[in-house]
Protein backbone atom coordinates (compact mmCIF):
# COMPACT_ATOMS: atom_id res chain seq x y z
CA UNK A 1 0.00 0.00 0.00
CA UNK A 2 1.61 3.89 -0.49
CA UNK A 3 0.77 6.40 1.42
CA UNK A 4 -0.60 9.05 -0.50
CA UNK A 5 -0.57 11.78 2.19
CA UNK A 6 2.90 13.89 2.69
CA UNK A 7 3.82 16.62 4.42
CA UNK A 8 6.45 19.75 4.22
CA UNK A 9 9.45 19.95 5.94
CA UNK A 10 9.89 23.69 5.66
CA UNK A 11 6.03 24.80 7.00
CA UNK A 12 4.88 21.41 8.56
CA UNK A 13 1.59 21.27 6.16
CA UNK A 14 -0.32 18.24 5.22
CA UNK A 15 -0.60 17.83 0.93
CA UNK A 16 -1.26 15.23 -1.77
CA UNK A 17 1.19 16.58 -3.96
CA UNK A 18 4.16 14.61 -3.90
CA UNK A 19 6.90 17.06 -5.77
CA UNK A 20 6.65 20.22 -3.90
CA UNK A 21 4.57 21.81 -0.98
CA UNK A 22 1.70 24.20 -2.81
CA UNK A 23 1.83 26.50 -0.09
CA UNK A 24 5.96 27.30 0.26
CA UNK A 25 7.29 25.50 -2.52
CA UNK A 26 9.32 23.42 -0.02
CA UNK A 27 9.96 19.65 -0.32
CA UNK A 28 7.76 17.01 1.35
CA UNK A 29 8.26 13.94 2.57
CA UNK A 30 6.17 10.53 4.10
CA UNK A 31 5.54 11.52 8.03
CA UNK A 32 4.82 8.02 8.66
CA UNK A 33 7.68 5.81 10.87
CA UNK A 34 8.74 2.80 8.54
CA UNK A 35 7.76 -0.43 9.57
CA UNK A 36 8.74 -2.30 12.95
CA UNK A 37 10.16 -5.76 12.55
CA UNK A 38 11.66 -7.76 15.11
CA UNK A 39 13.66 -9.09 12.58
CA UNK A 40 15.40 -6.43 11.45
CA UNK A 41 18.70 -7.23 10.42
CA UNK A 42 20.23 -3.89 9.92
CA UNK A 43 19.15 -2.35 13.41
CA UNK A 44 22.60 -2.35 15.02
CA UNK A 45 23.75 0.07 11.68
CA UNK A 46 21.16 2.52 12.76
CA UNK A 47 21.72 2.55 16.14
CA UNK A 48 25.14 2.69 15.59
CA UNK A 49 24.35 5.66 12.65
CA UNK A 50 22.22 7.67 15.21
CA UNK A 51 25.18 7.32 18.32
CA UNK A 52 27.61 9.01 16.45
CA UNK A 53 25.36 11.52 15.10
CA UNK A 54 24.31 12.49 18.60
CA UNK A 55 20.55 11.68 18.55
CA UNK A 56 21.11 8.92 21.59
CA UNK A 57 22.90 10.33 24.04
CA UNK A 58 26.16 7.88 25.14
Amino acid sequence: MKWLLRRCTRCGRYTLRRDKCPVCGGPVRVPHPPRFSPEDRYIRYRYLMKKQSGEIPE
